[in-house]
């Protein structure tokens, strides 16, 4: 992601340039990201692999917390504790090796270990199937409280992802200019899982507490958007939250960074930042929902699948997201086919692209999925979430951009 913030870390310092033209370089990026995206694809998460990772809300929780550790070992840590010499002069399939597998270290220590062992075990039953199997007395098998446990993971990781892209991308290196890394990255960390649990708390855990029978009110308020939504589920929470961040990405990656950028001083820079994103997130959700209705009718109360208003506002992240692994894709390999392009022209370019790529994107998706990854046929099965599939790819692009420096059409400038 270009931050237009002031940053001096390096992924704003650096310069990438492409080693061949730009439609050359942009394809055979193009080539090795697909190649990946099936490889990883087989290998850990569908059905017929050897992992079986994608269950789905497994595989979903596993990639987005993967996602959101990929951009803190970038934007919060500045690629902590690794020098400039490392960053400038090692190859990229080396430095592409190296972090991925910090990036994985990462998840094991802090959800495996912190949120799934420790506070599964000791604190919060529900962040741990096995627990829930001992504990819960409700007759559910490991496969049902798996669904469960990932799904508070998965929950969990909505308010740090917000939180997380208002402060790296809306305050930057503003808050605390004085600390050097890891001392700011850490303080930064702490503000963001402070306000990030709250959040969590009012969003999402009512719904969690909602799932048992008899409901938890004891631990968990009744879910307190139920007249707003219509629905119980934290769907509700979860759909305008990431189209809230979606929203961000889309703006860095479609409009260089605007209006974000639009207001520089601080504080206002990060209350701008916050509510914008959070109203042009509503606006994205309730688009969606305008094109659901649309499509499949009005959704009703009881309603199963895609006439379910649960289904219908965590769809809006889905499809969200296929936009935006689109715009990521343009603006990553092919970007700079656009420089010349004065910036309304170029804005209004890049998102009737992406839009239109995304879409078709989508459809190709839900004709051939079943025959390419192995999921299940329809829009709306409970065993089919392609947002899994869809954050995997945008974790792979970043890893590919931000770890690998554009490996290997593209290559580091000296």
């Amino acid at each position: 992601m270009n931050n237009s913030n002031a940053n001096s870390n390096w992924s704003s310092a650096r310069e990438i340039v492409p080693r061949w033209s730009v439609g050359l370089s942009g394809l055979a990026n193009l080539m090795v990201l697909l190649i990946a995206v099936f490889a990883v694809w087989w290998v850990f998460f569908s059905a017929a692999g050897i992992f079986k990772l994608y269950t789905p809300l497994l595989g979903f929780s596993l990639v987005i917390w993967t996602l959101l550790i990929i951009l803190w070992q970038v934007e919060l840590f500045d690629f902590w504790p690794f020098r400039r010499s490392f960053l400038q002069d090692v190859h990229p399939l080396a430095k592409g090796a190296v972090f991925t597998a910090i990036t994985i270290a990462l998840y094991l220590i802090l959800v495996i270990g912190i949120v799934f062992y420790v506070i599964g075990q000791f604190g919060v039953t529900y962040f741990n199937w096995q627990s829930l199997v001992r504990y819960g007395e409700i007759g559910q098998d490991v496969l049902s409280t798996r669904e469960t446990a990932s799904w508070a993971m998965l929950s969990l990781s909505v308010p740090f992802f917000l939180i997380s892209t208002w402060f790296m991308f809306g305050i930057g290196d503003n808050l605390f200019p004085e600390l050097k890394q890891p001392k700011r990255g850490f303080a930064m960390f702490g503000l963001i899982a402070t306000i990030s649990i709250i959040l969590y708390a009012i969003f999402f855990h009512p719904h969690i507490g909602s799932m048992f029978y008899p409901k938890q009110i004891y631990v968990a308020v009744p879910p307190w958007w139920q007249g707003i939504a219509h629905t119980t589920s934290s769907e509700f929470s979860l759909g305008i939250l990431f189209c809230a961040v979606v929203s961000i990405f889309f703006a860095f990656h479609l409009w260089d960074g605007f209006p974000f950028n639009f207001v520089q001083k601080q504080p206002w820079r990060f209350v701008f930042f916050a509510v914008v994103s959070l109203v042009l997130g509503y606006m994205i959700f309730q688009l969606q929902l305008f094109v659901f209705d649309y499509l499949w009718g009005e959704a009703y109360i009881g309603a199963n699948n895609e006439m379910n208003f649960g289904w219908r506002y965590g769809h809006t992240v889905t499809m969200a997201n296929f936009v935006l692994v689109i715009a990521i894709i343009q603006n990553a390999f092919f970007g700079q086919a656009y420089t010349k392009l004065p910036g309304i022209l170029r804005g209004i370019a890049k998102t009737i692209v992406a839009i239109a790529g995304g879409l078709l994107f989508a459809w190709a998706y839900y004709s051939w999925g079943p025959t390419l990854f192995g999921v299940v046929k329809g829009v709306s099965h409970p065993s089919e979430n392609a947002a899994a599939l869809l954050i995997m790819i945008i974790n792979l692009l970043l890893i590919q951009d931000y770890f690998m420096d554009g490996w290997p059409g593209y290559k580091l400038k000296k």
